[in-house]
């Protein structure tokens, strides 16, 4: 058996497409490993070997981008990784927990078949759709990590569907009753949700920040005379103040609530928004947001697809006021992350609402402002100060906030201590919100049988 253990990183987007959150998690994932590995095997104690899980590419996978499959392989594949694919029903939604059986169940195959191959094993599963894999290998050989970014409490509030709820309750309930399974202390309000939500006990919690490759060219700041091409080649004109907002073309995202608050100020603003539909919309909702701008006269660009240059352009742009994020349900949100980076020299403030994640990502007045959300005119109240913010007060906010993503976000420092936690020391998960270490209820290591490849196949 090879002496390297192996990491094994399980999520359905960010390897063959990049639509979503998720997805750019994947991505930072895959940058660290190309431009750290180094570091990141010295934290380790020594070599490993990267794994990828993704479902099998079909006619459901939301955006299937060929150069992210080559991307991705070419990064595991040049550290001895290979990429997995795991099938399933193309012909259904990936949006149903009998699916996400399917991929947590062979997820799990590959996991055992690793398992046989090298002598530690760290399985990441990475939000919802993996959430089995903690049920799925609850009694295996091999360390699970549930990296939960989100619940169906959260981003289908006030209704979630109770099919899903159920399935992440199921997933917590496995976590608690194991040795080898935890979950990812991802932000202080996730943990505190899934204690107080979903009854995760807190000793089975490691800490791993959601961070960034903070040296990514993407996320280099544009410079002025770029950022102002860059969006007039979307048609949006630069002659007014902007409003910026990215998000999916989903409720929860809130771009509705956005609209309306600006109505009163169409005679000041542009809205400029990136609204991507998500692969199970059914609602047309991009077609209802463009008419209700023109039934309220509001002046606005709607950008229908995702285009890694226009939010940089945006967020950079001395013309863009404000960065708005009117989200009903967020845990910890990219954008604000990112803008902070890409208006380093000039551009977009961010505005969100003060619940869930957002003020663990912003202090108001400090490094953003934030609204009270379900108070009447807030979000119209929160642009206005936005808009009327002195050059000196928007430079001090800007630099706050690229300062405390740079200090507090490196994806790199945050995956070494992961490691080191798992394969250099004894993993004693520490409860986030105290900082308390738990002591390691681990069984001793044993060896793993031979396991055959059941559901596992190489990515052709």
């Amino acid at each position: 058996m090879p002496s390297t253990p192996a990491l094994l990183y399980c999520a359905v987007n960010g390897i063959t497409n990049c639509t979503n959150g998720i997805g750019r998690q994947t991505k930072t994932l895959l940058a660290t490993l190309e431009h750290h590995y180094r570091r990141l095997a010295d934290a380790a104690g020594g070599p490993f070997t990267p794994y990828l899980a993704v479902p099998q590419p079909g006619p459901a996978t939301w955006g299937f981008n060929p150069d992210d499959l080559t991307y991705a392989r070419n990064v595991v594949g040049e550290l001895g990784g290979r990429i997995l694919t795991l099938p399933y029903n193309t012909e259904r939604s990936l949006w149903r927990p009998d699916t996400w059986q399917q991929l947590s169940s062979g997820a799990a195959d590959a996991a055992r078949t690793l398992a046989a191959e090298h002598h530690h094993v760290l399985a990441i599963a990475v939000d919802t759709p993996f959430a089995g894999l903690a049920r799925a290998l609850s009694d295996d050989d091999v360390d699970v990590l549930l990296a939960l970014f989100s619940t169906a409490k959260i981003t289908e509030r006030p209704s979630p569907d109770p099919t899903h709820v159920a399935w992440e309750h199921k997933a917590i309930a496995a976590v608690n009753r194991s040795r080898t399974t935890w979950v990812a202390g991802i932000g202080t309000y996730l943990t505190s949700h899934l204690r107080d939500e979903y009854g995760l006990d807190a000793t089975r919690i490691v800490s791993w920040p959601s961070g960034l490759h903070l040296a990514a060219a993407d996320l280099a700041p544009m410079n002025a005379a770029v950022a102002e091409t860059t969006v007039r080649r979307f048609g949006i004109p630069t002659d007014r103040p902007i409003v910026a907002a990215v998000g999916r073309t989903d409720r929860t995202k809130g771009l509705d609530q956005l609209i309306e608050a600006l109505a009163p100020l169409r005679e000041r603003v542009h809205l400029a928004a990136i609204a991507v539909r998500t692969d199970d919309e059914r609602a047309g909702l991009l077609d209802i947001y463009r008419d209700r701008c023109a039934e309220l006269g509001l002046r606005s660009t709607w950008v229908g697809a995702f285009h890694r240059d226009l939010p940089r352009a945006l967020a950079a742009l001395p013309a863009t006021r404000v960065m708005a994020c009117p989200s009903r349900g967020e845990t910890l949100a990219n954008i604000v992350f990112e803008t902070a980076l890409w208006a380093e020299h000039q551009g977009a403030v961010v505005l969100a609402p003060a619940q869930d994640g957002f003020p663990e990502q912003i202090t108001h007045q400090h490094n953003g402002l934030l609204y009270l959300p379900g108070t009447h005119g807030a979000l119209a109240r929160g642009i206005e100060q936005a808009l009327a913010l002195t050059e000196g007060e928007r430079d001090r906010m800007r630099t706050a906030a690229v300062e405390r993503v740079r200090s507090e976000r490196d994806a790199a420092q945050h995956l070494a201590a992961l490691l080191k936690r798992f394969w250099r020391t004894p993993p004693a998960p520490a409860d986030t919100l105290t900082g308390h270490p738990a002591p390691d209820t681990r069984p001793p290591r044993s060896q793993a049988p031979a396991i055959t490849t059941g559901t596992m196949e190489a990515a052709p």
